[in-house]
Order: structure tokens, then C-alpha cells, then sequence
């Protein structure tokens, strides 16, 4: 207990609960920052998670209708005589195992790359 405490007993017990409610002003201020930026991040991730979602959509409905020209193409090439199906699944094989990895579609060479195990040239049993 201070000198002031004892001799100013009321006066130090106001000072005390005035500490005391600033310090719970800044909690309060904290806790409403704390719940403002949760809300922010929510609503963010809710509206990046739509953003998504319609460019699968989106994305999905491009591969249907590529997949739909593809198959008229074949269907036309193959009624045509100019083309039969079973050619054009051999070379889809040969172009698949072009990249390196047999994983049915076109494999960027970066990923085709780090696929491959590693093949030493050199003769490790010679100096």
C-alpha cells in the first residue's frame, strides 16, 4: 500500500476502478476488432468459395462442350472412311507416352519431368 493509498483511501480506490475500466475499454476494443476481422475473413472465404465454384462450373460446362465437338469430329472422320477409331486411340497412346508419363492426357514437361526417376550416366564402380 502506497503513502497516497493510506492517506487518500477514496481517492486511490477511484483512481483503481478508472485502471480498471480503461483496461476493460481495450479488452472491449480489442475483443470488437478481433470479431470484426473474423467476420471480414468469413465473408471473404464465402465469397472467394462462390468465385470458385461458378469457375468449376464454368469449366466443366467448356469440357462437355469440347468433348461434344470431339466426338462429332471422330463420328464425321470415322462415317467418312477418312479415319477409324481404334487409329485414333493407337495415337493418343503414342502422344500420352510422348510426355514421358503414361497417365492418359498431356502432361506439362515440368511435371512429366519430376515423374521420371532419376538415371545415373555415370559408371559409379569406376573412378
Amino acid at each position: 500500500m502506497s503513502f497516497f493509498d493510506f492517506f487518500f483511501p477514496e481517492q486511490a480506490q477511484a483512481s483503481h476502478l478508472r485502471s480498471i475500466a480503461e483496461s476493460q475499454r481495450l479488452q472491449s476494443h480489442q475483443d470488437g476488432q478481433r470479431q470484426f476481422r473474423e467476420e471480414r475473413d468469413r465473408r471473404w472465404e464465402s465469397s472467394r468459395s462462390q468465385v470458385l465454384e461458378k469457375r468449376v462450373e464454368q469449366l466443366e460446362n467448356d469440357l462437355g462442350q469440347a468433348g461434344l465437338i470431339i466426338e462429332s469430329l471422330l463420328q464425321l472422320l470415322e462415317e467418312s472412311g477418312t479415319i477409324k477409331r481404334d487409329e485414333v486411340m493407337k495415337r493418343a497412346i503414342a502422344v500420352d507416352l510422348a510426355d514421358g508419363v503414361q497417365d492418359g492426357k498431356l502432361t506439362p514437361p515440368e511435371i512429366a519431368n519430376r515423374a521420371r526417376p532419376f538415371i545415373s550416366h555415370r559408371k559409379w564402380n569406376q573412378a
